[in-house]
């Protein structure tokens, strides 16, 4: 009897180490207004590994990435699971906070506290953590960037972002298989650009 529960065990340990995830990318694109005014497309992304249910692991996630059309400035939004940093053990859910050099209030003021909450993302049954995301996932924008360039290796660079509203942005995503025929991010294009905006 022992040797059986020992050969179970064995088995299910191999079957846990053995990859059976699956793996999967979630994408999504919209269209709206950066801080400047400016109409952009952005692209919201991140990555999940799932388990079967009888597995030991529990579901994996990356962060959460934001990006601007025409922007260098990537928000990364994480949770408790996915990173362990100061502004995920302050705030609950799934965020990320500002920078200080990069950033300021709702209300244009500067920011004092390294962890002044800048975005936060969840979904209509409320999501705290990114494993739980359903598809259609709602974006809090409360921070502004106190310069929307910057000089990065002599040359000048965008670094704006996503307008900041008291309205959530609701953004459609979907969902594909690691490496599938559909896992292809939307592309942003850059001929909407302005040469040194």
């Amino acid at each position: 009897m022992i040797k059986l529960i020992k050969g179970f065990t064995l088995v299910i340990m191999m079957l846990n180490m053995a990859g059976c995830a699956s793996y999967y990318s979630h994408y999504g694109s919209f269209s709206a207004q950066n801080s400047k005014g400016d109409e952009r497309m952005y692209v919201v992304s991140w990555k999940t590994a799932e388990y079967p249910s009888w597995a030991i692991q529990d579901d994996k996630a990356t962060e959460i990435v934001l990006e601007t059309q025409c922007s260098e400035r990537k928000w990364k939004m994480a949770d408790q699971v996915t990173s362990s940093s100061r502004c995920t053990e302050v705030h609950e859910g799934i965020v990320a906070c500002g920078d200080a050099s990069l950033d300021l209030s709702l209300v244009g003021k500067p920011i004092s506290d390294p962890n002044h909450l800048c975005m936060t993302v969840t979904d209509s049954k409320g999501a705290q953590s990114i494993v739980d995301l359903e598809g259609q996932v709602l974006i809090s924008v409360s921070c502004l960037p106190s310069a929307v360039t910057q000089k990065e290796e002599g040359e000048m660079v965008n670094i704006d972002y996503l307008k900041a509203s008291v309205v959530p942005y609701s953004i459609a995503t979907r969902k594909a298989r690691r490496y599938s025929y559909g896992d292809k991010a939307p592309v942003m294009s850059g001929k909407s650009c302005d040469s040194g905006s």
